[in-house]
């Protein structure tokens, strides 16, 4: 079922529910407020008869007397009738003399207990009074149809039925509208993002600057589509770079191997040849490793995130990785500020991952150096932590430090070193996965100084 049908329904569900309530509520307090009046109309019937009974028994007259003033009276109230039974039951006085209805013993039973009562009997509503004097007592009745109210009634609930298939009606169609017009931004957005596809990724949807839930629903949407056009252009530029990068190695692999085999060669030239392909497909391998690693921090596992790692310690471990490797490079590790609480010292996080980003770092810092030697300074205080490497190289310009971290990009002083420029887009994302945050601070000629901030 569609929203705008569900709107209407659930629209016309909810009006004709409290339309409803409120015509029954009329329609019970009408039926009690005419049903009341017809019983108070009875009783004073009744009452007046009881006055007149009393006047006839003190003068001694007989109930003729009564009769003519009954016949007399032209507020007489539909099929009336007037009753009067003595102590035994027995009727001495019938309005309709010749067929009086007949009254169930029960009934007569419960006036003489209660003095007073209501009944209704063969579709006559009753009021039954006990009258007493000195030597007698008397069971007045007064019957009557309420010939008005059931007509009023009737026509009331016709009327009713009128009104709520009139309401059903203009409700559904008030409904069909007023669920067009709520959907219509929802219906603009489904149209506007039909119309987006990767060749116009860029586009955006319009804010209507209501400040409302649909103004909402589209700035986050455009939030999802900038991000979606980031991954996009990562992903275009990521498949681009990698296919550059792969395809220089893999050229001259094969360029090699295709001029060994033009002719016989000396086994110093297939050694020589052996040798230069080999060195081209560990820089393949190197390359493909990084990747996997850059791969494996953009998902953003932090179910990897589980160890308790000092800071301190990973520096040596970093320290002694390097120099194993790079037995040329000099670093030095300066502690500026240390907490008294040892706990201080550590972070939640993937050791491997951060000595990754180190590494990365610090192998850096050693080779873009004139003497191939870098500062590592750590900082610690019980708000935050902070690791500073630094070298005295040639330093990155002001126009080149935003791109540093993106995938592959190397500036035109670090052309010439050999390298892929993942390793600063590594060092990023794993920082920014432990909650961190690296800054760069550079001066051409001077040095380069990068700030890690727990």
């Amino acid at each position: 079922m569609k929203l705008r049908k569900r709107i209407t329904l659930q629209f016309v569900g909810v009006v004709l529910t409290i339309l409803t309530i409120a015509l029954l509520s009329v329609y019970i307090f009408t039926d009690f407020f005419l049903d009341k009046n017809f019983y108070r109309r009875l009783n004073n019937r009744a009452e007046t008869i009881v006055g007149w009974l009393s006047q006839i028994i003190d003068s001694q007259q007989n109930t003729d007397f009564l009769e003519n003033l009954l016949k007399n009276r032209k507020d007489q109230l539909p099929s009336e009738e007037i009753i009067i039974y003595n102590l035994q039951n027995k009727v001495i006085f019938a309005s309709t003399s010749q067929n009086p209805i007949f009254i169930e013993q029960n009934i007569l039973k419960q006036i003489r207990l209660q003095n007073r009562i209501q009944f209704k009997e063969k579709g006559f509503d009753g009021v039954g009074i006990l009258y007493k004097t000195p030597t007698q007592r008397y069971l007045v009745i007064a019957l009557a149809q309420n010939n008005y109210g059931q007509d009023f009634l009737k026509q009331m609930r016709w009327m009713m039925i009128g009104i709520v298939m009139f309401s059903i009606i203009f409700i559904s169609i008030t409904g069909w509208f007023y669920a067009k017009k709520t959907l219509e931004p929802i219906e603009k957005i489904d149209f506007e993002l039909n119309n987006i596809s990767p060749k116009n990724i860029n586009k955006r949807l319009r804010n209507t600057k209501n400040n409302d839930e649909i103004d909402k629903l589209s700035q986050t949407i455009n939030q999802l589509l900038e991000r979606v056009e980031e991954g996009i252009n990562l992903q275009k530029m990521f498949i681009g770079n990698v296919s550059h990068e792969l395809q220089n190695p893999l050229t001259r692999i094969s360029s090699q191997l295709e001029v060994s085999l033009f002719k016989e060669r000396t086994p110093t030239d297939y050694q020589k040849t052996i040798y230069s392909a080999l060195e081209d497909i560990t820089d393949l391998v190197t390359m493909t490793q990084n990747l996997l690693k850059l791969s494996r921090v953009t998902a953003d596992n932090q179910a990897l995130l589980v160890e308790n790692i000092r800071l301190d310690e990973l520096l040596f471990d970093t320290k002694k990785f390097i120099l194993k490797n790079y037995p040329n490079y000099k670093i030095e590790i300066i502690f500026e500020t240390l907490p008294e609480d040892p706990e201080h010292l550590c972070i939640i996080g993937n050791n491997s991952l951060l000595k990754t980003a180190l590494v990365n770092l610090v192998q850096n810092a050693c080779k873009f150096s004139l003497d191939n030697h870098a500062y590592v300074v750590l900082s610690v205080s019980p708000i935050d932590k902070i690791i500073y490497v630094k070298d005295n190289g040639v330093g990155i310009a002001s126009s080149e430090i935003e791109f540093i971290f993106e995938p592959f990009y190397r500036s035109e002083k670090t052309a010439q070193t050999k390298g892929y420029g993942i390793g600063l887009s590594l060092v990023d994302k794993i920082i920014k996965m432990h909650k961190g945050t690296v800054g760069v601070e550079s001066t051409l000629g001077k040095g380069t100084t990068f700030k890690i901030l727990f």
